[in-house]
């Protein structure tokens, strides 16, 4: 699957919470658990950085450079941010119970089964993948920040965009041929929920 239809399968994952209504993108937490644009966005968000660990980590399997384990590691970290986020808004996690490349939704389990078999093809095919997940996860956070969120919200994706820009610069070094996984920086002080600080 080449990178522009993976883009296009993800961006429609996140594409109905992001064009909904400004005014129902910015609830508070009282109301959040009755906003349905909030609780789709929040869910989208963590099935897809989902995709990027589970991808990265079964590339990781596959090739001998640090970077996918890396960057792995720093993935489980934007769940975690993202979950904090469901529980206070007391929304369903979509992604509870599922296994490593497993997604109860059939597109992000399309996407997962795509990007893998795109990256199984080479080094270098598994780093395009790499690009193309942060690039996209870039776009839809920049698009969710940008539509209006509530602090909290606003605070932890801004946090992950950060991350995933670094994970930008590091998978475009890789497909550039440094295997070495070096410079690849991993950020500090992701934001809980409310603004409470969760150290890495």
């Amino acid at each position: 699957m080449n990178t522009k239809t993976t883009r296009r399968m993800l961006v429609g994952v996140t594409a109905a919470a992001l064009a909904l209504p400004a005014s129902l993108l910015v609830a508070t937490s009282v109301q959040a658990d009755t906003d349905p644009a909030t609780a789709d966005l929040l869910q989208a968000m963590v099935a897809e950085e989902k995709v990027a660990h589970d991808v990265y980590v079964t590339l990781g399997d596959m090739y001998d450079v640090p970077t996918f384990d890396r960057i792995a590691a720093s993935e489980v970290r934007h769940q975690d941010a993202v979950r904090t986020l469901l529980d206070t808004y007391d929304v369903a996690d979509p992604t509870v119970g599922d296994a490593v490349g497993e997604f109860d939704d059939p597109e992000f389990q399309a996407m997962y089964d795509d990007m893998v078999a795109q990256g199984s093809e080479s080094l270098n095919e598994a780093a395009q993948v790499g690009i193309a997940i942060e690039e996209l996860d870039i776009a839809d956070l920049q698009a969710a920040i940008d539509a209006g969120q509530p602090a909290d919200i606003e605070r932890v994706f801004t946090n992950l965009l950060n991350g995933s820009q670094r994970h930008l610069a590091a998978f475009t070094a890789l497909a550039d041929g440094d295997i070495s996984g070096q410079g690849q920086g991993e950020g500090k002080g992701w934001g809980k929920a409310r603004g409470q600080g969760k150290g890495r």
